[in-house]
């Protein structure tokens, strides 16, 4: 299995055992945030040093952070937990990514990986996702959405 295959895996195991859907936002929150942080101590563990959770974009002015990054390999990995609201999450992160490269020209990120469930992935399967991640492409990033 190559690196991404393991991250993701980690990600669907980690959402199969963690996640609990509820109407309470609350709570909802609560869970999603659990979600991601046993899913990074996992793929820190795993991983080593290569693995940086909340990871900031620059140089400390942003309190912006990617959930996941590989720093050998250059990718990025975000995870939403939830299926509610994905696409607003996605075109986010996707520009989270422009902001480190921007920040960052010495070592940009070359890859994306955004990881929802597989309702989530559904809902971003529309002609302007396909925009968003052409134009991301011409920037030097592949962008790949996952559903687990």
């Amino acid at each position: 299995m190559n690196t991404k295959s393991i991250v993701v895996e980690y990600a669907r195991e980690t959402h199969r055992q963690t996640w609990t859907r509820s109407s309470d936002v609350s709570t909802q929150t609560k869970a999603a945030i659990s979600v991601c942080q046993v899913w990074q101590e996992v793929g820190r563990k795993h991983f080593g040093q290569r693995m940086v959770a909340e990871h900031g974009l620059g140089d400390g002015k942003m309190n912006e952070k990617l959930d996941l990054v590989d720093v050998q390999d250059r990718v990025a990995y975000e995870l939403k937990a939830s299926p509610n609201n994905t696409h607003f999450e996605f075109y986010r992160d996707v520009f989270k990514v422009l902001v480190f490269n921007q920040r960052n020209p010495g070592s940009p990120l070359k890859t994306l990986v955004f990881i929802t469930p597989e309702e989530g992935a559904r809902s971003l399967r529309k002609p302007f996702t396909d925009e968003v991640i052409k134009i991301a492409s011409v920037a030097g990033i592949v962008v790949e959405v996952i559903g687990i």
